[in-house]
């Protein structure tokens, strides 16, 4: 399958890397990362050690539209990716998001409608240089089943054929606000402290504060008709910093790196959602607005 990682950081590379196993695959990223995977080809360390040879460009022009389109950009960024690929794709394209945050499935499908595959995958990577990237975990990957089982059957399939835990499952979006809880419940803490995601959970008080965001999440999801996936989210939540316990978050890095976040996508998307349907929102809008605050520099933290 000829497959295109737009957008392609530190995720959509480690993607791309393993998926280069059995598919053609070509990365559309930054100059810099661009230069040094055609120089040397993409190496990734950490849990996945390879060097793949794929394409990689820094826009569309002059390549060869693709069966499957994976969008990896960030979340406030969703609205340029689709722009630029409108008059690109062809009717034979599918297009799957594996974005964090809230609106990202939603914005494909105006566009596309069946078409379009949400999708959500727990694998850990972080950008270490140009060409290089470090792979911490590799999780699992899940597909949306809801519109088109068969061409999500598909997609995972090629996942599973280059290594890549992959599952299909028909409540998509139920997998999306699941992982934007965690997200929610997680990154805006790991920024604010300027710590790993383990390190959370060593303090009672912050575990305990975590829990109560997840719930103040939890609302908002059944306020909005949302069927969220069995079992306790607040064990998910705990369970995901324990297995992500030495992971720097992508809100930390950004913080870190001056950058922008993609905090309104997460915290921010609750706070909306949670307005239009009546549901108060404190804590969520707390730690949008201090990360927020962070990210434009305007305080400074451990971060």
């Amino acid at each position: 399958m000829r497959i295109c990682l737009f957008g392609a950081g530190s995720l959509g590379s480690a993607l791309g890397g393993m998926l280069a196993k059995n598919n053609e695959v070509v990365l559309i990223a930054r100059r810099k990362h661009v230069l040094a995977v055609r120089q040397s080809g993409l190496r990734l360390v950490g849990d996945v050690r390879l060097v793949a040879r794929v394409e990689a460009a820094e826009d569309l022009q002059g390549i060869a539209p693709p069966e499957l389109l994976i969008i990896t950009t960030k979340a406030y960024d969703t609205d340029e990716a689709i722009r630029q690929c409108r008059r690109w794709v062809t009717k034979e394209t599918r297009v799957l998001t594996l974005q964090n945050g809230l609106g990202n499935l939603e914005s494909l499908r105006k566009w596309l409608g069946s078409r379009a595959f949400g999708g959500t995958t727990s694998m850990g990577a972080a950008l270490i240089r140009p060409g290089v990237v470090r792979v911490s975990g590799q999780g699992k990957t899940v597909i949306g089943g809801d519109l088109d089982p068969a061409g999500a059957g598909m997609i995972a399939r090629a996942f599973s054929s280059c290594g890549l835990q992959t599952i299909v499952d028909k409540n998509i979006y139920g997998q999306i606000w699941a992982k934007a809880i965690v997200n929610a419940c997680i990154n805006p803490m790991t920024a604010i402290l300027g710590v790993p995601n383990g390190r959370l959970l060593e303090s009672p008080v912050i575990e305990r504060l975590m829990g109560t965001v997840c719930d103040e999440c939890g609302q908002i999801a059944m306020s909005n008709g949302i069927r969220l996936p069995q079992g306790s989210m607040k064990l998910r939540v705990q369970a995901v910093a324990r297995d992500t316990s030495e992971n720097v978050s992508s809100m930390l890095q950004d913080v870190r790196n001056g950058k922008r976040t993609e905090i309104d996508q997460i915290s921010g998307a609750f706070v909306r959602i949670g307005g239009l349907r009546g549901v108060p929102t404190p804590l969520n809008s707390t730690l949008a607005a201090m990360v927020d605050s962070m990210s434009r520099g305007e305080v400074v933290g451990k971060g």
